[in-house]
């Protein structure tokens, strides 16, 4: 949330928020202080209100666009995060407030049309992770506070990593959250 200088009171959409990084950028948002929207299935509707969402979008049900203008008088929200990559990285312009900000944890595969977010004077950042030692901290520091609970969807062995990548890769696994690798002693 960094990149995308969240601040308490603004709005935000996270997409994928059943996902294992959209289930903590929920309960980060949260503990910053904004309102959350997230895109799940319906049938993570009360797991991501759990972790703190505001409102949920069934993005299989409803245009999530139409669903951000609708709750939000017409405005949009000021931030989007993008974990879903795809068309959503244009799209998500629609849904973005003036002066908004978007971020995306997605290699983008081809080139994206953003004339919508060039109207709307929006900034894009794309972020690629790495280790950093004082995020995992601050991290920490949610998790001991009772703010952020990483949750575990499936459990592999060691010997199961490719069936593990080969859940992952499919878009529609069904996995909540990590999934967990688990090294015998």
């Amino acid at each position: 949330m960094v990149r995308a200088g969240l601040r308490v009171g603004e709005s935000i959409l996270i997409h994928g928020g059943a996902g294992g990084v959209g289930h903590v950028a929920i309960q980060v948002a949260k503990a910053i202080g904004a309102k959350v929207f997230t895109t799940v299935r319906e049938d993570n509707f009360e797991f991501a209100q759990s972790l703190g969402a505001d409102v949920t979008i069934d993005y299989t049900k409803e245009d999530y666009v139409d669903a951000i203008l609708r709750e939000t008088d017409g405005n949009g929200v000021d931030v989007i995060f993008d974990t879903i990559g795809g068309n959503t990285l244009a799209k998500s312009a629609d849904a973005l407030a003036q002066l908004g900000r978007v971020v995306s944890i997605v290699d983008i595969a081809q080139p994206q049309n953003l004339i919508e977010a060039w109207g709307k004077n929006a900034s894009y950042h794309f972020v690629f992770t790495r280790q950093n030692r004082g995020k995992l901290d601050e991290l920490s520091t949610l998790i001991e506070r009772g703010q952020l609970r990483p949750h575990v969807g499936a459990v592999y062995s060691l010997a199961d990593i490719p069936l593990a990548h080969a859940r992952l890769e499919n878009p529609d696994n069904g996995v909540r959250g990590k999934i967990a690798i688990k090294v015998a002693p």
